[in-house]
């Protein structure tokens, strides 16, 4: 807001010199730039957010190791276990944390599945119907 009334002044003549003037416009731009990286960063969360759905297929074997414990078991919650993610580049480990448990249904824990021919997919992370004893 005090970058616009700059800009106001400087433009009616009633702040003198045209070094305001132009600080003023090069903040201005700095904030509208700033504004279109924010959409774009939105634009690539929403991207992320659909490549999640899809299935996870590379040629690379997953790493085994990292292993962290289950914790006790916590009423209403489900312990999603780490697991290696890819990113497209490398894998990278995502850490297990609680998630809330949905009636009538069982967590599938992500793990990683030959696919034949050199590929590897990452399975799970999903909600299954609860499997009857």
């Amino acid at each position: 807001m005090l970058k616009q009334l700059l800009l106001a002044l400087a433009a009616t003549g009633v702040l003198a010199g045209a070094p305001a003037l132009a600080a003023a416009q090069a903040d201005t731009k700095k904030a509208e730039a700033k504004k279109t990286a924010k959409k774009g960063d939105a634009k690539k969360g929403e991207k992320k957010a659909a490549k999640k759905s899809e299935a996870v297929v590379v040629t690379v074997k997953p790493p085994s190791g990292q292993w962290e414990g289950n914790p006790p078991p916590a009423e209403g919650w489900v312990w999603r276990a780490g697991y290696y993610d890819w990113d497209g580049e490398r894998f990278v480990w995502k850490k297990g944390e609680w998630i809330l448990d949905k009636p009538d249904m069982d967590f599938r824990q992500y793990e990683w599945v030959e696919a034949g021919e050199g590929k590897w997919k990452l399975v799970g992370g999903d909600w299954v119907p609860e499997k009857s004893s």
